[in-house]
């Protein structure tokens, strides 16, 4: 991607900002991924297996948590899991309610 002109706007430029680090934290995680895909084949051949395995759990580790840190640095919810950032406590008693 390319810069964008010093005479744009300054939102401009955060949100340029901003996408490249959603763009980073994505290949992160999808090069996290790929470790734990090399990590599975390795468990299941024979012989010494061990080191290469456990080299690509723990690199797999550290790009996760970069991922995580650059997602936290853009003011991007943090879930366990994609489902609990679309739900709410109710607010009424209504609300609790069923019908």
């Amino acid at each position: 991607m390319t810069e964008p002109p010093a005479s744009a706007p300054p939102e401009d430029v955060e949100t340029e900002r901003l996408a490249r680090a959603r763009r980073k934290a994505r290949g992160l995680r999808s090069a996290a991924r790929r470790a734990l895909v090399l990590a599975r084949r390795y468990r299941g051949e024979e012989g010494a297996r061990g080191a290469r395995e456990t080299a690509c759990v723990e690199q797999a580790l550290a790009w996760r948590s970069a991922a995580r840190d650059l997602r936290a640095t853009t003011g991007a919810p943090a879930t366990a899991s994609p489902g609990l950032a679309r739900t709410s406590a109710p607010t009424t008693e209504a609300g609790r309610r069923a019908g």
